[in-house]
């Protein structure tokens, strides 16, 4: 077996020589039939005393044809297949640069309809195809309170004491509210959106702290010394770094907070909330059902389904309505877990779905408009297709020949429109700045991977009009 593998080996380099130095490989095999014709020569001169001209034809008959050697050589050799691949696309290249008008032409348009798309994948991916930064992100979810399949509303203190004290379905429970509050550091207050939220928000997230700790239990006691965690780029710009934070003041609409802990960076958005501060919420007692205030997050149970959780709220729900119907007498509300990625999404899906029948739209006519052109391009060369067939050039090898041209062409394109492709995907994280994860997309390795598949379906459709003629 290991034989096998090391001739398989050998030979598969040797193709691959062969391939990359197919000119000099040529040159050594003309070199050895020149020398075995001269020396077939020289013996028919000194055996048969024949001219040296006469020798020599009929050496070359002898042999049998030197251009007959050389293309079973070159079919043994190596991958006879991709040098005629590559002879098409020097060929092909060749005649682009011939016809510029028709090839820049070609080019914008193709690179317009790809570099759209490639955008729009990368948007995609990043927006819908991207997993949440939790671990386990498909077992979170957040509790609304809903009243109808179109109306959803946040939850009470009420209900939040009520999942918290009843529930059977979930292995953490955090709640969390937002507000813009003016913010000071040794420095001029600033207006910024702050978070406030219970210890089991990090908690039910899986998020850690990188230096300090979390928000804990403790620091949610009345009379508890206020405390915050902050991101890791607003300790970097105003309290001298992670490191440095811990221990400093900030203050939060007049109300002085002691950082216990940095989150890691680029951790500036949690459950869908923006904001660099977070604060410990302390639950006051209620005196009534509402108002309704809290976002409630929570991660269910290993082999929990959602549906088993649905169950498990809509009880606490019944059991909480008698005790507060005079405050709050919608008996048809119930707690309600939805997946915590599809609240963040929102309609994210539906706007991208309408872009990316626009793109698509786009690309469709850049195919068409090309087409054509290839078309009216064959038709004018029909002389030489002719004239290739009539030398004895095969079907197959003519519809390759426009294939790989087209391709090519489409190429040419997709290279222009990975760079359109970046632009394009800038603007739409400006255009949609409320589309969750956009302002994260970037261009890599999966776009120029679309980028390629779409220009070789492209130049394949491309060709279709003219192959169609042959």
């Amino acid at each position: 077996m290991r034989g096998e593998l090391a001739a398989l080996w050998r030979r598969t380099a040797l193709r691959c020589r062969a391939l990359l130095r197919a000119d000099a490989v040529d040159r050594v095999l003309d070199e050895e039939m020149r020398q075995h014709l001269e020396l077939e020569a020289e013996e028919l001169v000194r055996t048969e005393g024949l001219s040296p001209g006469e020798a020599r034809r009929r050496a070359r008959i002898a042999f049998g044809g030197v251009d007959r050697y050389a293309e079973a050589h070159r079919d043994v050799r190596g991958w006879r297949w991709l040098e005629e691949l590559w002879q098409d696309i020097r060929y092909s290249v060749r005649g682009l640069r011939r016809t510029p008008a028709f090839t820049l032409s070609a080019i914008a348009v193709l690179a317009l309809g790809i570099g759209s798309s490639t955008a729009m994948f990368s948007a995609i991916d990043a927006v819908l195809l991207t997993r949440l930064p939790y671990p386990h992100d498909d077992q979170l979810v957040r509790i609304y309170e809903q009243n109808s399949s179109t109306n959803r509303f946040a939850i009470s203190t009420v209900d939040y004491q009520a999942v918290v004290a009843q529930q059977r379905s979930f292995s953490a429970v955090g709640a969390v509210t937002a507000r813009s509050a003016a913010v000071s550091a040794a420095a001029a207050p600033v207006q910024m959106t702050t978070g406030r939220a219970t210890a089991g928000f990090f908690q039910v997230l899986g998020v850690s702290v990188a230096s300090g700790r979390d928000l804990r239990p403790d620091d949610e006691r009345p009379g508890a010394p206020p405390v915050a965690v902050v991101g890791n780029g607003f300790a970097a710009r105003t309290l001298g770094g992670p490191a440095a934070a811990i221990g400093r003041s900030i203050v939060v609409e007049g109300t002085s907070y002691t950082v216990v802990g940095v989150l890691p960076p680029g951790v500036t958005e949690l459950a869908g909330l923006k904001t660099e501060i977070w604060t410990a919420l302390r639950i006051v007692p209620p005196d009534r059902r509402g108002p309704f205030w809290l976002r409630l997050i929570a991660r269910r149970r290993p082999g929990v389904t959602l549906e088993a959780s649905e169950r498990d709220l809509a009880g606490i729900s019944e059991r909480i309505y008698p005790l507060w119907a005079a405050t709050f007498p919608d008996k048809l509300a119930r707690l309600t877990p939805v997946s915590l990625r599809t609240t963040i999404l929102g309609s994210a899906g539906q706007q991208l779905g309408i872009f990316s029948a626009a793109v698509a739209l786009v690309l469709l006519i850049a195919v068409a408009n090309v087409a054509s052109l290839m078309l009216v391009r064959v038709t004018g060369r029909w002389r030489e297709v002719v004239l290739r067939a009539a030398l004895g050039a095969r079907r197959g090898r003519l519809i390759r020949m426009l294939v790989t041209e087209s391709v090519v062409l489409a190429a040419a394109g997709a290279l222009l429109g990975i760079v359109i492709g970046v632009g394009g995907l800038r603007l739409l994280a400006v255009l949609a700045p409320e589309l969750h994860g956009i302002d994260q997309a970037h261009f890599g390795w999966l776009g120029a991977l679309f980028a390629g598949a779409i220009a070789l379906l492209t130049g394949v459709i491309i060709a279709a009009y003219p192959v169609a003629l042959l």
